[in-house]
């Protein structure tokens, strides 16, 4: 029914609880992190799924428990367990809770721009509330381009995926978290990497329109041991201040992430000052 500005503000809403501070990450919303191939990305999921089952911060950002839900598309399920057991044995102190609160599934040919890809995950969805009937859901489903049968780049194959996971979303009380791929690199004239921000997502625009928060994962020393990355906050919709990015070095005898260096506020600025200037 419309309503006044006044009976607007009158209405009180439900307390949120946020599952990532910082506006990063609410209940029902959408976050993606987008980086190239072999930048650590699916490690990340394990990471961000422990932090949200056990309550742990993620990155220095306080967290709620949840029920982290990784559906795996790409790697055999062989390869996806012993990546598991290796992350489990790497983290520090118990790790019950990424055992026994981290629930996921390996499957291979989902395709969740049709009816029956979207309705196989559904009934896995209802499965896990009927075991854990209490906690909130964040499904994470890496990687999103092995859960498309259409083209990536065509709107119309992408509206049709988004518009399912908005449903199911919906249908099941969901928070979202996509794994995707950047696209290929760009240079200028002079050989210069263009960093197009949110638009390196791979296909269509109406995918940064769609998330609510992206977050770029950059490879800082590929040719000297590949286990650097730079996290940067490319689209914070529900975030009140400037989030800083960070680096990260990912151990590879524990899979596990270590913060080496975070950016400040003025070199952030800056970027979005530098961005601005090109675009015009």
């Amino acid at each position: 029914m419309p309503e006044t500005i006044r009976e607007l503000l009158s209405w009180s809403p439900p307390k949120v609880a946020s599952l990532i501070s910082s506006g990063i990450l609410l209940p029902q919303t959408r976050m993606m992190l987008v980086g190239p191939a072999k930048s650590w990305k699916s490690m990340e999921s394990f990471h961000l799924a422990d932090c949200l089952a056990s309550g742990k911060p993620w990155f220095g950002h306080a967290t709620s428990p949840c029920l982290p839900f990784i559906i795996q598309s790409e790697l055999p399920k062989l390869i996806h367990r012993i990546r598991a057991e290796k992350f489990a044995k790497g983290i520090s102190g118990s790790s019950n809770t990424f055992l026994n609160s981290v629930i996921t599934e390996t499957i291979p040919y989902i395709k969740l721009d049709s009816g029956y890809g979207i309705g196989a995950l559904d009934k896995q969805i209802a499965l896990s509330r009927n075991r854990f009937s209490d906690a909130h859901i964040v499904l994470i489903l890496d990687p999103l381009y092995k859960m498309l049968s259409g083209h990536i780049t065509d709107e119309y194959d992408i509206r049709k995926l988004l518009d399912n996971l908005d449903d199911i979303k919906e249908k099941r009380d969901l928070t979202i978290v996509l794994i995707h791929h950047t696209r290929l690199t760009r240079v200028d004239s002079s050989g210069n990497v263009i960093d197009l921000g949110p638009e390196e997502a791979m296909g269509s625009s109406y995918l940064n329109n769609w998330v609510d928060t992206m977050v770029k994962v950059k490879l800082t020393n590929p040719y000297t041991g590949g286990n650097r990355v730079h996290m940067t906050f490319e689209l914070t919709r529900h975030a009140e201040t400037i989030l800083p990015g960070f680096t990260v070095e990912w151990s590879r005898a524990t899979l596990q992430p270590r913060i080496i260096a975070r950016d400040t506020i003025e070199e952030v600025e800056m970027e979005d000052i530098s961005i601005r200037t090109e675009e015009e």
